[in-house]
């Protein structure tokens, strides 16, 4: 059920993805939205598919005493809990991918041996002319994206990545069975079609509570 739920709630939020750049343009067209704005959104989205089905959820931010973690939050039904990791990628390049890494290995820390653990993996990008960053969408879907011409179109050559966000969760954290995504909620005012410049990432794996964190 939450599952189902959760992609709901992903499907949906880049409806206010977009909703918030046009009320904050041109600043989150500068600069991306920040860690705790992105998170909040997705929360608030995910919380309000929650209650349109008669759940009952509660929201909070997970205390950090690292400023430079990016926030965590925990969303909690009566039988579920659902952690969000909202990682802004400024840059694509592997040290603030590796912030994420430790987030997670954070967040799986705090894993009660009991209860049904959920994670999802929030984050967003501009892409620029680097390296990394034409790498970014193999490395977190794990293979080259369907729609490259897309890309081409908005001036963005994608190179593939020979390492993978799902392998590396695999390997680092036993974690599998996850669904990684990619979104582009932006679109041009006058075709209405996507601005593949700015992307959305979402990686979601349920049940969590039975991997091992480590």
């Amino acid at each position: 059920m939450i599952s189902e739920l959760v992609a709901v709630s992903i499907e949906q939020f880049q409806a206010d993805c977009l909703q918030l750049c046009t009320q904050h343009y041109p600043t989150v067209h500068n600069r991306g939205m920040r860690d705790r704005h992105l998170g909040r959104l997705m929360c608030r989205r995910i919380l309000a598919t929650l209650e349109k089905e008669g759940m009952t959820a509660t929201l909070e931010q997970v205390e950090c005493d690292d400023v430079i973690m990016p926030p965590v939050f925990r969303i909690r039904t009566r039988e579920t809990t659902l952690w969000v990791i909202a990682h802004r990628l400024q840059s694509a390049n592997l040290a603030r991918r590796s912030t994420l890494f430790q987030a997670i290995g954070l967040t799986l820390g705090q894993l009660t041996p009991t209860g049904d653990h959920h994670l999802l993996l929030l984050s967003d990008h501009w892409f620029d002319r680097s390296k990394a960053s034409k790498q970014l969408p193999s490395w977190w879907l794990g293979q080259m994206p369907a729609n490259i011409q897309g890309y081409l179109q908005d001036g963005i050559k994608l190179l593939p990545s020979e390492l993978s966000l799902t392998g590396q969760l695999q390997t680092q954290f036993d974690l599998s069975q996850g669904i990684t995504q990619l979104h582009h909620p932006l679109k041009r005012l006058h075709t209405n079609t996507p601005l593949h410049r700015y992307a959305v990432m979402t990686a979601y794996y349920p049940n969590i509570h039975t991997m091992k964190t480590g």
